[in-house]
């Protein structure tokens, strides 16, 4: 199975199943390697970077498609903007990317393996969820498992489906036509317009769209507001002129002062472990 499973993801991942690199100016001594097991009992590649003083929750962190994988937070700086804040962060490969082997599809099992390890890892500590693109559809439809142990998600760049996603790429377009014609079921498991009308536990969500992203426009984060705003407490917010996946890049003061007090206000008091909310510039 492993071998189809590899050929079916071909057209989608192939240019990015490449060996994993560490970012550029990247601390290896500052993060923790760690590897916990899929729900197929494969293992999944991850790192952990202590919080800037006394935690106040944990984060996992589910990177968008790309060669990067897990380093996407690194290079970027949302695990330090986290990390400074006071949460501990794991950001882990999806399997088939960076240094998790490729097992199968089924990507929001991978996010709840990682919810769960963390949950573990850290079970006096609250948790939340930070993901983009790929990272934040399957983090999306991992919450409508009843098994999810999350509080609160940030969740940027989703896409409604996965037609919306690669309709911009021609080829795998078609092989994903051909996969739903095949295999229809596994593209509803990964489905977010699906998963948003069955989320569990009532989280916080926070929905960051960029009205400059041209291949998850503000109008799928309006769409998928209609469930969501029936199976949890959902706001979305949207950023003048930003790319996919790149609102932080875009508006750096306002995502800092956005995302670290949304999961203040939704994990803080949800634990005794309390540090001051980090002092951060108003953005736009």
């Amino acid at each position: 199975m492993k071998a189809l499973y590899r050929l079916i993801k071909k057209p989608f991942f192939g240019r990015f199943e490449v060996p994993w690199r560490w970012p550029k100016d990247a601390d290896r001594n500052d993060w923790i390697t760690v590897s916990f097991e899929s729900h197929v009992g494969s293992p999944l590649a991850g790192l952990i970077g202590d919080a800037r003083g006394r935690a106040k929750g944990a984060v996992v962190m589910c990177h968008p498609m790309g060669a990067a994988a897990k380093g996407f937070w690194m290079r970027y700086g949302h695990a330090e903007l986290l990390r400074r804040a006071g949460y501990h962060v794991l950001l882990f490969d999806l399997n088939g990317f960076g240094d998790s082997e490729s097992t199968h599809m089924e990507y929001p099992l991978d996010v709840l393996a990682a919810g769960l390890f963390m949950q573990q890892r850290y079970p006096q500590l609250p948790l939340g969820m930070l993901g983009a693109s790929m990272g934040a559809a399957a983090g999306l439809c991992a919450l409508s498992q009843p098994s999810h142990p999350f509080k609160a998600a940030v969740l940027e760049s989703t896409f409604a489906t996965l037609l919306d996603f690669w309709s911009h790429y021609p080829l795998p377009k078609l092989a994903l036509e051909l996969t739903m014609w095949v295999y229809p079921a596994g593209e509803r498991r990964m489905r977010p317009i699906l998963a948003a009308e069955n989320i569990q536990h009532n989280p916080d969500l926070l929905m960051i769209y960029g009205s400059g992203d041209k291949y998850t426009p503000v109008a799928q984060g309006r769409s998928l507001m209609k469930p969501l705003s029936r199976t949890s407490r959902a706001t979305l917010w949207q950023v003048d002129d930003a790319e996919h996946t790149h609102a932080y890049r875009q508006s750096p003061d306002a995502y800092a002062q956005k995302v670290v007090g949304f999961f203040d206000a939704a994990l803080d008091g949800q634990t005794t472990e309390h540090i001051p909310t980090p002092l951060v510039v108003e953005g736009k």
